[in-house]
């Protein structure tokens, strides 16, 4: 088990309901996807807590029974996993208001559908440094048009973002799907309803001077489809890792 255990929470949002993987998995929410004999959810916090997170909230929603079934038996020694359901659906700004009472400052959002090998302790220095109020983990892709881009100035402040657009190819930096927030931060977000951290909340933080980016090149999958989700498989078959060990 690593020495450096993280002093913060990992809130993982784990209730979207996975249409465009719907075609190859379809009996279960998109985190529970396979990957060999375990559900990806599983390799994902595997991951995350040999990098020295110990407390995860899984924010589930859709078929949120099953996630909360599969990891209400003791997950492995040192990790504590808990569930927090939305009973209808509340976005990604909306699920992490909903878990409030679980938030640290600072909290990891960590996006359920993603796997991103982030040093997460650099990330959690860096948040620091710049006192930020969002860090947000960033990846350099080939292309950004099925994730959206993000601007970053040589002071590693992000400037701006540029929505998902498929006429707008390229390479660029994209959000990898791990992020900081400042206990403020999730205690300023609305209450009550449903929005997105992504289109409402992160856009307001732009030229505030309180949101960082810190871009890494660790091995990044978003398993959201058919293609993506076999890529995956692929990868940790052949890099023959065990997410299992803390």
């Amino acid at each position: 088990m690593s020495e450096a255990i993280l002093p913060f929470t990992a809130m993982v949002l784990a209730g979207g309901l996975g249409t465009r993987l719907r075609s190859v998995v379809s009996d279960r929410p998109k985190p529970m996807a396979m990957i060999g004999r375990v559900p990806f959810l599983e390799i994902l916090i595997g991951y995350l807590a040999r990098e020295g997170v110990r407390r995860f909230v899984l924010l589930t929603g859709h078929m949120g029974e099953m996630i909360e079934e599969y990891f209400q038996r003791s997950f492995r020694e040192g990790v504590d996993v808990r569930c927090r359901r939305e009973e209808s659906p509340l976005g990604t700004g909306g699920a992490v208001k909903n878990a409030q009472e679980f938030a640290t400052d600072p909290t990891l959002l960590v996006n359920g559908d993603t796997f991103f090998a982030a040093d997460v302790k650099s990330l959690y220095r860096f948040h620091q440094d710049k006192n930020a109020g969002v860090t947000l983990s960033l990846r350099y892709v080939s292309d950004v048009s099925r994730y959206g881009s993000v601007i970053l100035n040589e002071n590693g402040m992000i400037t701006g973002f540029r929505e998902k657009d498929p006429g707008a190819v390229g390479p660029g930096w994209v959000n990898a799907g791990l992020s900081l927030l400042s206990y403020e931060t999730i205690q300023g977000l609305p209450s009550g309803r449903t929005f997105s951290m992504e289109t409402e909340i992160f856009p307001k933080f732009v030229g505030s001077g309180r949101m960082a980016g810190l871009p890494q090149d660790g091995a990044f999958f978003d398993i959201g489809t058919p293609e993506s989700y076999e890529a995956f498989k692929a990868y940790v078959d052949e890099a023959r890792i065990d997410f299992q060990t803390v």
